[in-house]
């Protein structure tokens, strides 16, 4: 399998790959302006966070991505993380705004639904999160997977489709059972 990490600007973006390529899976950072026939050659895409906003920023290769797996012209599964969960949202037709308070640390997420994301993940562990905006309504087709004291929509995923999101970051160390989230991902992508 063959993943694509979209940097939107995270400063996590390399952790990404690196632990992508320890759970066994060819990685690359591409840029938010990679063009189709770069993209095109991977399986999986992962939408990184990032310090923009979904609904004030551009980011033209990563809302092709998603609008292209959203319609079924693409089966290729994508997972977006913090920016990259508000930005699916935004893309969807759900909607992001200001959370209640700006979030930098750890915070305890709660699991609604196992889902994809979550097989074999406690019912409750800490996370580190780092934003300002946060979906507050999701698009038609998805489900909560997950919320904090804070954030309503910790984690979410299509019904059907092969797309799923967190607004914390599962990749970096302070979020305990982090690589165990993207493994799930990663097996989710082979089925």
């Amino acid at each position: 399998m063959k993943a694509a990490i979209i940097n939107l600007g995270s400063q996590y973006t390399h952790v990404i790959w690196r632990t992508m390529r320890d759970l066994g899976v060819e990685a690359a950072i591409h840029d938010v302006s990679a063009s189709s026939e770069i993209l095109d050659f991977f399986d999986t895409y992962i939408l990184s966070g990032g310090p923009g906003s979904a609904h004030q920023d551009k980011y033209p290769s990563a809302e092709r991505l998603i609008k292209n797996t959203a319609s079924q012209k693409s089966q290729k599964p994508i997972l977006g993380i913090c920016l990259g969960q508000q930005l699916v949202a935004h893309v969807l037709g759900g909607k992001v705004e200001r959370g209640k308070s700006a979030e930098y640390g750890t915070s305890t997420i709660e699991v609604d639904e196992e889902g994809a994301l979550f097989s074999g993940v406690p019912k409750k562990f800490t996370a580190w999160v780092s934003h300002f905006d946060e979906v507050k309504k999701m698009p038609d087709g998805f489900i909560r997977l997950a919320h904090s004291d804070t954030c309503e929509i910790e984690s979410m995923q299509h019904e059907k489709l092969p797309i799923y999101c967190t607004q914390f970051h599962p990749e970096v160390w302070h979020t305990e059972n982090g690589e165990k989230i993207l493994q799930n991902f990663v097996e989710a992508c082979g089925k």
